[in-house]
């Protein structure tokens, strides 16, 4: 039994199909608004690194407070946020999350739990992948901006959010 086994037939063959093929998974990171930044050049490189992941509804991605282990990019699917128990935010296709695993050299911990809203294939960037990004000067430039937006746009939802709360 495998990964894809017991999923839809339509989500199983995608998620294969991304797995498998280096144009369908290139063709799919091309798509994410958190890649579009990054010019081919470098998203071919970066889309070899990817590995192709699947989660089930209401299946736990990271844990608050566990080691940072991978970046994701969400290729199809969203999940929530949780801090503490409560819902912080909403992560759809083409967001990021794990982020921060750029920003260390060492250890870092997740600032929240992520639980798959519904099926997900997600990009998933290993800790050793990063590392590997992080070593070529050249792939971080464009990595780097596309972090930066990332952030820039988490950030200015807290603060929508914010706002909300302070006038409600």
């Amino acid at each position: 039994m495998n990964e894809f086994d017991n999923i839809d037939d339509h989500f199983a063959s995608y998620a294969r199909l991304l797995t498998e093929d280096a144009a369908a998974r290139f063709g799919a990171l091309r798509k994410s608004s958190f890649f579009e930044p990054v010019p081919d050049e470098w998203l071919q490189r970066i889309s070899a690194m990817a590995q192709i992941r699947t989660f089930r509804a209401d299946v736990s991605i990271t844990s608050q407070d566990d080691d940072m282990k991978a970046f994701y990019v969400i290729l199809y699917g969203a999940a929530e946020a949780f801090r503490n128990g409560k819902l912080v935010g909403t992560i759809e296709t083409g967001d990021c999350f794990g982020e921060g695993i750029f920003f260390t050299d060492g250890t870092i911990t997740t600032s929240a739990t992520v639980i798959a809203d519904d099926k997900i294939v997600a990009a998933e960037f290993s800790k050793t992948v990063i590392e590997a990004l992080q070593a070529d000067p050249h792939a971080m430039v464009s990595m780097d901006k596309a972090l930066l937006l990332a952030l820039f746009k988490k950030l200015k939802g807290a603060n929508q959010k914010i706002e909300r709360l302070m006038l409600g």
